[in-house]
């Protein structure tokens, strides 16, 4: 309703498309927005970095699984360390598009192609043509042979981290100290579980010095040095900056086991039962 706002509110015809993130692994309502993004001409990039095997639920029977392509053009996943499929760097585009498929295979590999009905001239097997400058973004074959390996056990990984977030939610409900928190919602792939708690800065610094190494996920951009040179301020975005204010990443992974996530969930009780 708010990308509809803004889109609806612009008379400069700048904006081209739309790119909603499936942040921390909960999948965003794709269908709306495709029908928002073909209502106005725009294109959609599914961020669903944070969300391989999540999904959105319609209906009793009806799923989308993040980055199908099934109303996005394109879909972008992470590779980083941290990610459920991990391999070493980089990341994937998946498009159900011919024509954006072969136009990101050229930028891929610096603008080459040896795909035949795209040649100019033909001079035999060996043959290439550069139709554009492209890039150096290929995956190295190694790192692809590491992602590969995980898929074998990415159904029991998201498994345990739904299992992780049922018991952070249950620990953690109704607990005047906490603003809210990730919960359990159906189709979440929990890259991340957040909280919102009360004396965040306190809190993080204790957790820090039991060696908890929770993690705060995002500063705002607008509050970069880059982006205010372009004249952004402190106050622009006031649900962005409350929401950093207050939020904190607690660990969240398949190996961690349930004696750690009580230290975790104990240590941050405590904390909260200790203050004056």
């Amino acid at each position: 309703n708010a990308v509809k706002q803004v889109i609806e509110k612009d008379t400069s015809g700048n904006i081209k498309g739309i790119i909603p993130v499936d942040f921390a692994g909960r999948a965003v309502d794709i269908k709306a927005f495709r029908k928002l993004a073909d209502e106005y001409g725009l294109w959609i990039i599914e961020d669903a970095c944070h969300a391989p095997g999540g999904a959105y639920k319609y209906k009793a029977e009806e799923y989308n699984i993040c980055g199908n392509g099934q109303f996005c053009d394109l879909a972008i996943f992470s590779f980083h360390p941290v990610k459920h499929i991990a391999a070493g760097e980089g990341g994937m585009i998946t498009t159900n598009n011919k024509e954006l498929y072969h136009r990101l295979n050229l930028l891929r590999t610096h603008g080459i192609t040896k795909q035949e009905d795209l040649l100019n001239e033909n001079h035999g097997a060996w043959y290439y043509e550069m139709h554009e400058l492209g890039y150096n973004y290929r995956l190295t074959d190694f790192q692809a042979a590491l992602g590969n390996s995980q898929l074998k056990r990415a159904e029991d990984g998201l498994k345990r981290r739904r299992e992780i977030a049922k018991f952070y939610l249950e620990a953690f409900k109704d607990k005047p100290f906490i603003y809210g928190q990730s919960g359990v919602v159906e189709g979440h792939a929990y890259h991340l579980y957040i909280i919102e708690a009360e004396k965040r800065k306190e809190l993080y610094d204790y957790l820090r010095s039991k060696q908890i190494f929770a993690q705060i996920h995002y500063i705002p951009l607008h509050l970069m040095p880059y982006y205010k040179k372009f004249g952004w301020e402190k106050g622009d975005l006031p649900n962005a900056e409350k929401y950093y204010s207050r939020c904190l990443s607690l660990p969240m992974y398949p190996t961690l086991s349930s004696e750690e996530q009580g230290y975790v969930i104990d240590c941050i009780v405590g904390f909260y039962d200790d203050l004056p």
